[in-house]
């Protein structure tokens, strides 16, 4: 009996897969992010679930906060550390004849937006700062994904990259959630 498995693998960020890893707020879905999740299944990818960085260095009640706010040396350093525990998993999957083929992020995330992050505005003292309100939104990559990104490129590996918008961002780029589905449609 032949093997049915597809060989197809996304990575995708926690929240994606468990909205309870997300900021006050911030979650749009009871448990998943139901749509990305069901496209990628009927993909059929198998879905490797990262664990949320920011849950895991500032625990669950952390404010949202931009990219600036994240990218300090020793938020990278353990970041990188972070992801080095992942690449040895997704190494194992490619060694065994699987493609990683898609990593999905979390667009705006300081840490794990794909395309676009978020950073104070200037002028906007310290002490009246609210996210997002005085945020601008750039294009840009959250700091966990560049230090994954990095860890992968340095193992070959070079997937495709998409984000999924949300709360935040679909306000500023409506369309943003339909082209994220067509771009898994078109894996």
């Amino acid at each position: 009996m032949p093997d049915p498995r597809s060989n197809r693998i996304a990575v995708v960020c926690h929240c994606m897969m468990n909205v309870h890893s997300l900021e006050a707020d911030l979650a749009e879905y009871p448990g998943l992010e139901e749509e990305i999740i069901q496209a990628l299944i009927g993909k059929g990818f198998g879905i490797v679930q990262l664990r949320c960085p920011e849950t895991r260095l500032h625990g669950i009640e952390r404010l949202p906060m931009p990219k600036d706010t994240y990218d300090k040396p020793h938020v990278r350093e353990s970041y990188a550390a972070q992801a080095r525990e992942e690449v040895l998993q997704l190494k194992e999957f490619v060694k065994n004849g699987a493609e990683i083929s898609v990593i999905v992020g979390a667009e705006a995330s300081p840490s794990c937006g794909v395309t676009v992050v978020g950073r104070w505005k200037e002028g906007v003292p310290v002490e009246t700062r609210r996210f997002p309100r005085d945020v601008d939104f750039i294009q840009g990559r959250g700091v966990y994904m560049e230090e994954l990104e990095k860890l992968l490129d340095e193992e070959g590996i070079r997937p495709a990259w998409i984000g999924v918008p949300g709360k935040s961002t679909k306000k500023v780029f409506p369309e943003m959630f339909q082209e994220t589905l067509t771009r898994i449609d078109e894996l």
